[in-house]
């Protein structure tokens, strides 16, 4: 009888202990995310000599080979003013953004006379960054030294209007009053500098971007990038969580085979309208980021579309989609 009892016991307390793990592993199976179920989505990007039409067909050929439920249609836009609207009216499930600008939409500020409160971030990526140069030859050696001088902010109503002033006169110069800007087109600011007409240029792109590289072709080690003083951007950048830290990476521009630390970046970003199902957003972030040499492949942006940049631009400037805070918090990147 001794002997049967302990068996007794000992099989119990074994039956008991399965019974323990399969209670204790029972919340994580019933918290897998399910499949995506069949659904046309379409995505905003830009004209389609823009960066973001091509960008996107990329995007979406990868999450249909992976998920064939989720049918994307690249659709041509005015780019992110234009695909934040589109957004708002529910004519778009996706589309890309750069971050300062669904700052603004979700808030209902600067060009957005409406809040847009619809629009939830999915992932993050390839960032549109600070290049400011000058020639070796101008004297020019920090942003400091541009007083006096004639600085190109890139063509009338472009991005580097608003935040080459903004970075310039954070350093103390008074646009119009210590420096003079110009306004002249990327593809003509290489040539408008090294003809003197202006003593630095300003283009507010991805690495490498053409007016640079066009710059950099001729002149090398000559051409000087001019960052900002680390103090000023630390001010600049606590008041904007959608600017992040970034580096011109070494060996993009001829004659700078070490990267250029001190420069600061928007994020370009991939949002959803909160009305996708998390299926989907789980789906479409999961494939992004866990075949990235493949995206790379198909598009050469696809190498910034990584992990470690997956939360920039969105962390604190907008909501996360949940299907995508999950995958996020699943990969310890949130």
């Amino acid at each position: 009888m001794p002997g049967s009892r302990r068996k007794f016991l000992s099989v119990t307390a074994t039956l008991g202990l399965v019974a323990l793990t399969q209670i204790a592993y029972a919340p994580q199976a019933a918290a897998q995310m399910a499949a995506p179920k069949q659904q046309f989505l379409a995505l905003a990007t830009s004209s389609v000599g823009g960066t973001w039409y091509p960008l996107g067909g990329a995007m979406a050929g990868l999450i249909g080979k992976k998920y064939p439920q989720l049918k994307i249609n690249v659709e041509a836009s005015g780019g992110t003013v234009d695909n934040l609207k589109l957004m708002k009216n529910n004519k778009v499930e996706l589309a890309y953004s750069t971050a300062d600008q669904a700052f603004a939409a979700f808030r209902g500020e600067g060009k957005f006379d409406s809040k847009i409160d619809n629009i939830r971030g999915l992932v993050g990526g390839h960032a549109i960054i600070w290049q400011l140069v000058t020639l070796k030859d101008r004297g020019v050696k920090s942003i400091q030294d541009l007083k006096g001088k004639r600085v190109s902010l890139g063509a009338a109503g472009s991005i580097g209007n608003s935040i080459g002033q903004l970075v310039i006169e954070a350093h103390g110069l008074k646009m119009n009053q210590d420096w003079k800007p110009e306004y002249i087109g990327h593809a003509q600011g290489a040539g408008a500098l090294r003809d003197g007409q202006v003593d630095a240029v300003l283009n507010i792109s991805s690495v490498p971007t053409g007016n640079m590289t066009d710059i950099t072709s001729t002149q090398g080690a000559d051409a000087i990038f001019l960052m900002p003083d680390p103090k000023v951007l630390d001010k600049l950048i606590a008041d904007r969580p959608y600017w992040v830290r970034a580096k011109i990476t070494g060996g993009a521009y001829k004659g700078h085979d070490k990267d250029i630390p001190g420069s600061f970046a928007v994020s370009t970003i991939l949002i959803a309208d909160k009305s996708l199902p998390d299926e989907a957003a789980y789906a479409i972030v999961k494939t992004l980021l866990e075949n990235n040499a493949e995206l790379t492949k198909a598009h050469n942006l696809g190498k910034e579309w990584t992990t470690e940049q997956a939360t920039n631009g969105i962390k604190g400037v907008i909501p996360f989609h949940p299907g995508a805070e999950k995958y996020l918090k699943e990969k310890g990147l949130l």
